[in-house]
């Protein structure tokens, strides 16, 4: 029996950092499809636009989409303020994804605590928000077309529920939580 068989477990403070890292990418990603969302509910596209989107399913054979129908599609979407909501949820989450992964990099709990709470946002809103859009899509377009929107909803998903997994990970991770908490040394001096 071997004595003084000790397992020390020490603190990861590489791991929260490069989670950090794949935080930032993936904040920059959030609040890039945030910003066309706003700028889709602002906005829209013009018809010329329309007419390059609508190209290739038309093209597919089936009922073609016209411009009409997408404007319908548009018009609804932005009355429900499906894309206003869908942006806000992204922009907010893309936000505290960037604030938290900075302060996730310095190894602060803190960072870890915002980027969960970023990641949460955007999955429910986006979610949400995507599942409006896609039922305005299904009441207007055309078969070729609604695939793209049933995409989206999955896309969004997949995406802030993977930076809810990557947040949510130095919290779980016995290694990483250790590197985010200081070390205190506690000195009982009870001298005789």
């Amino acid at each position: 029996m071997e004595e003084g068989l000790s397992l020390d477990v020490k603190p990861d403070r590489s791991g929260p950092k490069n989670l950090a890292i794949l935080l930032f990418f993936g904040s920059l990603l959030v609040l890039w499809m945030g910003y066309a969302d706003l700028q889709a509910h602002r906005f829209g596209l013009n018809d010329e636009q329309v007419e390059t989107l609508l190209a290739t399913p038309n093209a597919q054979g089936g009922e073609p989409t016209t411009v009409e129908d997408f404007r319908m599609f548009e018009d609804e979407a932005r009355s429900e303020n499906a894309f206003l909501l869908r942006a806000v949820s992204l922009l907010t989450s893309g936000g505290l994804l960037l604030v938290g992964c900075v302060l996730l990099y310095r190894l602060k709990r803190l960072g870890a605590y915002l980027s969960s709470a970023g990641a949460l946002i955007g999955l429910f809103g986006g979610v949400g928000a995507s599942i409006m859009i896609r039922s305005s899509a299904r009441s207007h377009l055309e078969e070729t077309l609604l695939p793209t929107y049933e995409a989206w909803v999955y896309i969004c998903g997949s995406m802030m529920g993977l930076c809810l997994a990557i947040a949510a990970l130095p919290l779980l991770n016995l290694r990483a939580s250790m590197a985010l908490q200081p070390v205190k040394l506690v000195v009982n001096d009870e001298s005789e």
